[in-house]
């Protein structure tokens, strides 16, 4: 097993504990003479949840078809986005989306929301916004496909300069 200490923000300190890369336990404990009020627990348990997530968008993002990099950077777009709707990250959405949609009989909506650490019906909304905005080919109603526009590609491309 190995252990990973980590201060999460004080007053507080988290201890992690992964076994074969899976999360097992976390403690949290006051630090510097505070102590864990109900609420100071809650605000607590929240930034420990956020560190997690945030670590597995990075550690365990999925490898569909070998294309895992419009993936990590669909994460990171959502993290530059500050959990905002920006062009930006509805653009790398649509590309994720197609690399994603490619593969037999898998959820399209689930693997995207697995990445960016978002719920399923979350994601089905932004997908809707990248749709409307001109980012994903439109299909018809109440069914799913489409791909990445040349708008998407243009704005991914611009970004990398």
């Amino acid at each position: 097993m190995a252990k990973e200490r980590r201060r999460i923000s004080a007053p507080y300190e988290a201890e992690v504990t992964h076994d074969d890369g899976r999360l097992v336990e976390v403690t949290v404990r006051a630090v510097d003479g505070h102590e864990l009020s109900p609420k100071a627990l809650s605000s607590a348990f929240a930034a420990v949840l956020r560190e997690v997530r945030q670590h597995e968008r990075h550690e365990h993002i999925p490898v569909l078809d070998g294309r895992a990099p419009e993936l990590r950077r669909l994460a990171e777009a959502w993290e530059r986005s500050g959990s905002e709707l920006t062009d930006d990250y509805l653009a790398h959405l649509a590309l994720a989306y197609e690399v994603v949609a490619r593969q037999p009989g898998r959820s399209i909506t689930e693997p995207l929301a697995e990445v960016i650490g978002r719920p399923g019906p979350t994601v089905k909304g932004h997908i809707g916004r990248a749709r409307a905005a001109g980012f994903i080919t439109p299909t018809g109603m109440g069914r799913g496909g489409g791909k990445a526009t040349d708008k998407a590609r243009e704005v991914v491309t611009a970004g990398q300069t």
